[in-house]
Parts: structure tokens; sequence; C-alpha cells
């Protein structure tokens, strides 16, 4: 199915959780009567993150294609690659310039989900405003 899709199934499942999180944290925020702008910006860049993820899992599918003459698609053993790639960029104690910007891109995919982390636990701790129903006598 994804070799005839593409990346549009991860894409759409994507879009659908970062809309969840924001309505869930907006509701959140507004029930403790901050405004929503953070978790706006927050989405937004983890939507920014996901699109330069999904460029890159495509970029590996393009030069992992063992035939020219299909569609680019994404295996699991392309992705032992990546961990391969990373591996090496740790290891390296001079990685250079792709080095650099390669540890730069990654910084780029993994801090919004990082900031979306600690978002959450910030504005679930948060207290309450809302008024609160009296028990019934």
């Amino acid at each position: 199915m994804l070799a005839q899709l593409g990346p549009a199934p991860f894409a759409l499942v994507q879009a659908l959780a970062v809309w969840s999180w924001f309505c869930l944290h907006a509701k959140r925020l507004r029930d403790s009567g901050t405004e929503i702008g953070a978790a706006i910006a927050i989405a937004i860049l983890y939507g920014l993150a996901v699109l330069l993820f999904m460029l890159i899992a495509i970029l590996i599918a393009e030069l992992m294609s063992k035939d020219p003459t299909a569609a680019p698609r994404v295996d699991l053993a392309d992705w032992l690659v990546m961990f391969l790639f990373i591996g090496m960029l740790i290891r390296e104690p001079n990685a250079g310039l792709f080095g650099y910007v390669a540890i730069a891109v990654l910084l780029l995919i993994l801090v919004p989900l990082v900031l979306a982390v600690g978002f959450s636990v910030f504005a679930f701790r948060r207290p309450s405003t809302a008024p609160t129903l009296a028990p019934s006598q």
C-alpha cells in the first residue's frame, strides 16, 4: 500500500496528530486562562519538522532505489542506513561541513519534538481557572 500511495498516508496521520495535539492544548490553555499563541507556534514548528523528515525520507528512498522505473519508496532496510549514518556522525571527530549540516538537520527534526513534549508537561500542570460546578444538594 505504501509503495503505491507514497508518503501521503504518513503525512495525513501526522497532520491529524498535530491538529489533535493543538486542539487539546488550546483547550487546556484556554481553561487555565492563557493565550494559545505558544501552542500555535509549536504546532507549526512540529509540522515543519515532519515536512523536513519526509523530504529526507524521500531523498533516502530515491538514493536507495533499486529499479529506476519504479516510484521511490522507503523500506525498513533504508532506515538502517540512516542509523549507520548517524553512528558515523557521532564517531567522526572531524566531520567537516557535511557533518555539521547533517547534525543541524537532525536537530531541526528533533528539537520541535522535545519542545512539544515539554510544552505538554507545562500546559497540563497549570491550574484551571474554569468555574467548577457545585455539588447537588
